[in-house]
């Protein structure tokens, strides 16, 4: 899974990583991604995380927004299940005039 480091703090700060190399990051500044496996059994990121000096993003952002994306529509098949009918004209907005009348 790649991760990426954000420093969280006011000065730049150097974030050790397994593989012996340093990333330098500016104020607030993100890093590029890479494997995880970098910042496993590393204790000075860990005091750095910690401190609150760094975050460590995942990639599991896009899924979850996906998630949220996908509710609305679950909601209105488990609504159409459930033997509830939808309003009459609810998803036609032909008419322009119609859209300040329906309000929910």
């Amino acid at each position: 899974m790649a991760v990426a480091i954000r420093n969280l703090t006011s000065r730049a700060i150097y974030v050790p990583l397994n593989s012996g190399t340093n990333l330098r990051l500016s104020p607030g500044e993100v890093s590029g991604e890479f494997h995880e496996v970098e910042l496993k059994n590393n204790s000075k990121l860990e005091k750095l995380r910690l401190q609150r000096a760094i975050a460590v993003e995942t990639d599991d952002v896009a899924p979850k927004d996906a998630a949220i994306e996908a509710a609305p529509a679950k909601a209105a098949d488990q609504v159409a299940a459930a033997g509830e009918a939808a309003p009459a004209g609810a998803g036609d907005d032909s008419d322009p005039r119609s859209r300040a009348r329906k309000k929910i």
